[in-house]
């Protein structure tokens, strides 16, 4: 007896119920921001620390978010900072920018567009959730 193709219809039905493919695909643009985090700012349950960040045109950037967000450790205000940190965020695009140094070479940097929104809804203290950054500052 022959065996039967599967009919494509069915091989896309598997696919996309696929838990591993779904997976794969949800976190295909996901990074991780590297952010320091500076000081405990509050008390209050769960705790509240604040994280620093610098953009691509040297701007600093503040983040205030709660400890467990960020750490699986107990941060208080007796721990010692700074500490390095990531904050989970969707890559929406990347580039290569091309720049002279001071001795006349020519390099390449890439810069990473990110969003914090998801998937936990994190912005710094201008309530933006958008940033572009080095790929140094981006964990994939």
């Amino acid at each position: 007896m022959k065996k039967k193709k599967t009919s494509r219809i069915v091989q896309l039905r598997d696919k996309l119920n696929d838990y591993g493919i779904f997976a794969s695909e949800q976190f295909a643009k996901m990074g991780f921001l590297r952010v320091k985090v500076t000081a405990y700012i509050s008390n209050d349950v769960p705790g509240f620390v604040r994280c620093e960040f610098t953009d691509i045109d040297g701007n600093l950037h503040i983040i205030e978010e709660k400890v467990p967000v960020l750490s699986d450790q107990d941060w208080n205000e007796n721990t010692t900072y700074p500490l390095w940190s990531l904050i989970p965020g969707e890559i929406l695009d990347r580039r290569i920018e091309i720049f002279t140094t001071k001795t006349r070479k020519e390099k390449k940097r890439t810069i990473i567009k990110i969003s914090l929104e998801k998937p936990w809804g994190i912005y710094d203290s201008n309530d933006e959730t958008v940033f572009e950054v080095f790929d140094l500052d981006v964990v994939e």
